[in-house]
């Protein structure tokens, strides 16, 4: 062959591409052109040129295209490890990278991949920004503004880094300081807190056992209003997972573990899981309640906070944690509860509002007499319509965190009242004032509920 030829043809590429399978792309470093060739038969190769000489042949290193590695990925990665050109899992769900990708391996795969199979080898793209510093600057060491991410992660730890992850808004560049990981940390310990505090109630709890029969439950239930609230979050948390708005699903489960349990449910139920007796319905009912939120909040939280997650899951299921067979990340999102809350609901939070308000306007007066400790009082919410008759009344004194509650027809919207009850004796086992507390055959002051809980006449 004349000097110069190139050996450039499909099955002379095919046959390295053969070594490298073998060997790995090293090889074209490490071997001879005849070595790389052992796969060739340049006889049988109607393209290769005529009188090709191997002796003196040597390897070329230009570059055919810096891209096109990269840009061929998904056929090498996914396709030929998959099944081959019927691969079900081509095209691929995600591409993520950085902004600056759109220029290039987002391009060069589409062009690689529209040239090759006549479609794009991706369903979705998805680009986030760069981390910057807090002012907005480019991170750099000679500046001194960088955060190393081995740092953080043992200041703080690996899912409370995950954490702040999730919860910035990527699409731009990213601004990151050490007082931001901090404010994550606060925020992932309400999650964890509101974790634990549900565990410690479900450690006696047997849910083969204990748990409440379904039509125990009523639609003014508690329970069934916040199991209303988690079939709510459920949905939002899986359709923001689908759209990778992490930022939202964190927000949403922050503000539900925040706002839905700790400073609605959990403060409004702790009464029955520490005084009823505890094997009472109405106990029983709560920790069914308390099972499922727990279950559901370990699997959408698992994405973000896996170790957290795996933890407290295993702790719910009893599991051991050197059991690897088991996992919550082996389990899938559970479906909704499908539970249907009374429609009277909103009123009754529109009243509890007005209740908390009278209170506190109580507790600012407290120095003058008013009533500090909302134990020590009975609220008369206003009920326009009735609709609050249909509550047990010892729900909506939980919901207040007092001792009793009344109804008052005829009182305006936000027009709460409350009557002072320190007169009244008090149960030394609950605090409450509700009416039944009494002198004991065992000496003590109790009211009924807490007297039959302990046995005592």
């Amino acid at each position: 062959s004349a000097a110069g030829d190139v050996l450039l043809t499909a099955a002379s590429v095919r046959a390295v591409a053969k070594r490298f399978r073998e060997a790995g792309s090293d090889a074209w470093f490490q071997e001879k052109p005849a070595e790389l060739l052992r796969h060739y038969n340049h006889s049988a190769d109607p393209d290769a040129p005529r009188g090709f000489d191997f002796a003196s042949a040597t390897k070329s290193n230009d570059i055919l295209d810096v891209w096109f590695e990269s840009g061929s990925s998904w056929n090498a990665v996914i396709r030929e490890r998959s099944g081959g050109a019927q691969s079900k899992s081509f095209p691929i769900d995600l591409y993520l990278e950085g902004s600056d990708q759109h220029r290039g391996w987002f391009q060069s795969s589409l062009l690689c991949s529209l040239g090759s199979t006549g479609q794009a080898p991706y369903r979705t793209l998805l680009t986030h920004g760069f981390i910057v510093d807090k002012d907005g600057k480019k991170m750099s060491k000679s500046v001194g503004n960088t955060l190393e991410v081995e740092d953080l992660i043992k200041e703080f730890g690996a899912d409370v880094c995950r954490w702040w992850v999730a919860s910035v808004a990527y699409e731009g560049d990213i601004r990151a300081d050490i007082e931001f990981f901090k404010n994550s940390g606060e925020a992932y310990r309400k999650v964890r807190n509101t974790l634990r505090f549900m565990l410690s109630n479900l450690d006696a709890f047997d849910v083969a056992t204990d748990a409440a029969p379904p039509e125990s439950f009523k639609p003014t239930d508690l329970d069934v209003w916040v199991c209303g609230e988690l079939d709510a979050l459920t949905r939002a948390m899986r359709r923001a997972y689908a759209e990778y708005d992490f930022r939202l699903a964190t927000t949403l489960i922050f503000d539900f573990c925040n706002d839905t349990l700790s400073s609605v449910y959990l403060a409004a139920v702790k009464d029955r899981l520490y005084c009823d007796s505890p094997k009472s319905m109405r106990r029983r009912k709560t920790q069914s309640c308390l099972y499922r939120i727990a279950d559901t909040l370990c699997r959408l939280l698992a994405p973000v906070l896996p170790h957290t997650a795996d933890e407290a899951w295993r702790a719910l299921m009893k599991i051991d944690a050197k059991d690897a067979a088991q996992s919550v990340h082996l389990q899938t999102f559970h479906a909704e509860l499908g539970a249907k809350p009374d429609s009277a609901w909103e009123a009754a939070m529109t009243a509890r509002d007005a209740g908390l308000k009278a209170l506190e306007g109580e507790r600012q007066r407290a120095g003058g007499g008013g009533v500090e400790n909302p134990l020590d009082a009975c609220v008369i919410l206003p009920d326009t319509g009735s609709a609050l008759s249909r509550f047990d009344p010892l729900d909506l004194a939980d919901l207040l965190g007092a001792s009793q509650v009344k109804l008052d027809s005829l009182a305006g919207v936000g027009e709460a009242k409350i009557i002072d009850l320190r007169a009244e004796p008090r149960c030394e086992r609950s605090w409450k004032r509700d009416g039944t507390v009494k002198q004991r055959s065992d000496g003590g002051m109790l009211c009924q509920r807490c007297a039959e809980a302990v046995g005592a006449n």
